[in-house]
């Protein structure tokens, strides 16, 4: 049975050696274990029919990397909320990672293409829950007309590749590093290139990307 703490005694206990510490871990990893599979039992059609079996390793995993990654960044616990509740953000976003893999897996990235800007906008119109005013449409037109030309004309073949799968469909950062069989600042700098291409493009024809980016939120 985990053993309740105080954040004082979590924080202590973590770092003490020992038999204190070893039931410490013991009990920030079932929490974190608990964690991911909650996350992964409100996702489970993104497993595509796997065994439970599969499904509890695959959160036994996310629960080690979480641990790891919660005993690297203790001296970042400010004590806002309760330790627990800290740690357990460390297990959501690792399974959210592991999720996103699994959605993805087996399916070929090279068929996720701009298509003319389509996919782009029709997802970047998703959150928009009203008809937008005339005025507004037409600023979303023209921002629709700026950004596919400068998709289409300023970004190289692998910038427009990086862009539509991370940004648009969502592609997780490794599969697309194992897809392109790079490694991860390249594919961070390709991501970073084409986010920079896209705002001086905005900016050339006077737009500002936070008004931009407004122009694709709910309609007030």
């Amino acid at each position: 049975m985990t053993k309740t703490r105080t954040n004082q005694e979590w924080l202590y206990d973590l770092v003490a050696g020992g038999t204190l510490q070893d039931d410490a871990i013991a009990d920030l990893r079932e929490l974190l274990l608990r964690a991911a599979l909650y996350f992964f039992s409100r996702n489970l059609d993104d497993f595509q029919g796997a065994d439970p079996e599969g499904i509890h390793q695959r959160a036994e995993d996310c629960a080690q990397d979480a641990l790891i990654a919660v005993m690297n960044h203790l001296q970042d616990f400010r004590g806002d909320s309760k330790f627990t509740t800290w740690a357990y953000k460390f297990a959501i976003n690792v399974a959210l990672v592991a999720v996103r893999q699994e959605r993805w897996k087996g399916i070929s990235l090279d068929a996720l293409e701009f298509s003319e800007g389509k996919n782009l906008f029709e997802r970047m119109m998703q959150g928009t829950s009203e008809e937008p005013t005339p005025e507004r449409s037409a600023l979303q037109t023209e921002v629709q007309r700026v950004l596919q030309e400068v998709i289409q004309r300023e970004l190289t073949d692998k910038q427009r590749q990086v862009l539509v799968w991370m940004v648009f469909y969502e592609v997780p950062l490794d599969e697309v590093v194992r897809h392109l069989r790079s490694n991860r600042n390249a594919v961070y700098k390709l991501l970073h290139d084409a986010r920079r291409k896209l705002k001086m493009g905005l900016e050339q024809h006077g737009f500002d990307v936070g008004e931009t980016l407004s122009l694709f939120g709910p309609s007030r």
